[in-house]
């Protein structure tokens, strides 16, 4: 109803709090030698803490510019990818940063072969380009949120 307001559409949000996909991954990366993932849903991964800074700077703008571009925006990192493999750059930066001492192996499955109660669509992938002409910048891109996590992860710094 009110028309002064900003909503930001996200997905696949990891971080190194709480419980996401990323460290559900690591952590059955350490006990499994192999994993099933989906490969057949596409989207975009969202690291918690380039989100917050986009909170951040929308707070900023609406502070700064009584004549805020009100709306309605998509918010998620730069690429798109499969869970199959998100989870391969995940394995990949666990190993290097030290979280794992060996990727498991990674069985890619269709939706079809692993059921769950929600349904999920196939491409969840968002356009942030109207975000990105607000912000005046690119979103970073996932990859460098990963490595971010996976670094707070080896050094200990996460819950």
């Amino acid at each position: 109803l009110n028309p002064k307001h900003i909503i930001l559409r996200t997905s696949w949000v990891f971080g190194e709090q709480g419980g996401n996909f990323v460290k559900t991954m690591l952590r059955l990366g350490k006990d499994r030698d192999e994993l099933g993932v989906v490969s057949d849903q596409r989207g975009c991964p969202t690291y918690a803490g380039d989100l917050a800074d986009v909170i951040v700077q929308c707070v900023v703008n609406v502070e700064q510019h009584q004549d805020q571009a009100w709306g309605t925006y998509h918010c998620s990192n730069r690429g798109e990818c499969s869970w199959y493999e998100f989870s391969q750059a995940i394995f990949d930066q666990g190993v290097k940063s030290g979280v794992l001492s060996v990727a498991p192996r990674i069985k890619p499955l269709t939706t079809a072969e692993y059921p769950t109660i929600a349904q999920r669509p196939a491409y969840s992938v968002l356009d942030c380009s109207k975000l990105e002409g607000l912000l005046a910048r690119p979103i970073p891109h996932w990859q460098k949120g990963l490595e971010s996590v996976c670094k707070a992860l080896a050094a200990g710094l996460s819950t």
